[in-house]
């Protein structure tokens, strides 16, 4: 016998617009008091349309400063740790999107594809942890989320937040210099079937070799360095 039961459809809840430009105008204000806060090639960031902001982590700050730094809006993919009490208020109402990167998170996904249906900015780091920032290896979420909305990605490399010898959570000097470049828009056609897992490899590798060359440009061109450890944390430990 057919059951009379129907099923809802899935309402995708997606931050506000307004809350991520008021977030951004408080960051800009913080870090300009904060450090000294170089931005390189904003020219270069789209004001409308979707667009995927892929930067490299090696820092604590580095949420905070490509949030601030960007030319417009950004909804940034965070790690659900940082959506605790007392910061989870905060992080929402400034548009942030929670990511469990330990698991096939497929609400963020569905979040962050309406946004970016939606003509909004995704902002993401690839590589998902605190590293080198070097784009040795990244995550293929960003293929995914080119593949499906056809979003141009906006290479971006910071420096500055984390020097050889700090910690993963240890906030960089005040005063100190930070550095954010933004690259050429760039897009990568999928060679094949999207749903294809070699597709979406072949996809990523393409789109890492982009980033880690924009980043090696970035600090030749700005006399930057990247830190050369992999940050611990105060127990002795890496960052996974």
């Amino acid at each position: 016998m057919p059951s009379s039961a129907t099923t809802e459809p899935t309402v995708v809840r997606v931050p506000t617009a307004r809350g991520a430009a008021n977030g951004r105008n408080v960051g800009r204000i913080l870090f300009k008091t904060l450090y000294r806060t170089k931005i390189h090639g904003a020219a270069n960031v789209p004001h409308r349309g979707r667009l995927i902001v892929a930067a490299n982590h090696l820092g604590f700050l580095d949420g905070p400063l490509l949030f601030s730094a960007s030319p417009r809006p950004l909804h940034l993919v965070a790690k659900s740790e940082l959506f605790e009490p007392p910061f989870d208020k905060l992080l929402n109402g400034v548009g942030q999107i929670p990511l469990d990167y330990e698991s096939a998170d497929r609400d963020t996904v569905k979040v962050a594809l309406k946004l970016l249906e939606d003509g909004r900015a995704l902002g993401i780091f690839p590589e998902a942890h605190r590293g080198r920032g070097d784009f040795g290896r990244i995550r293929h979420g960003v293929a995914y989320l080119h593949s499906r909305t056809n979003a141009p990605i906006v290479p971006t490399a910071i420096f500055g937040t984390r020097h050889t010898g700090m910690t993963k959570n240890q906030l960089p000097k005040a005063r100190s210099e930070l550095t954010v470049v933004f690259g050429e828009p760039f897009s990568v056609p999928a060679l094949g079937d999207i749903d294809s897992r070699a597709t979406m490899a072949a996809m990523g590798e393409s789109i890492r070799q982009r980033l880690a060359d924009h980043v090696v440009r970035s600090a030749a061109e700005c006399g930057v360095d990247l830190p050369s450890d992999v940050p611990s944390d105060k127990t002795g430990g890496t960052d996974g």
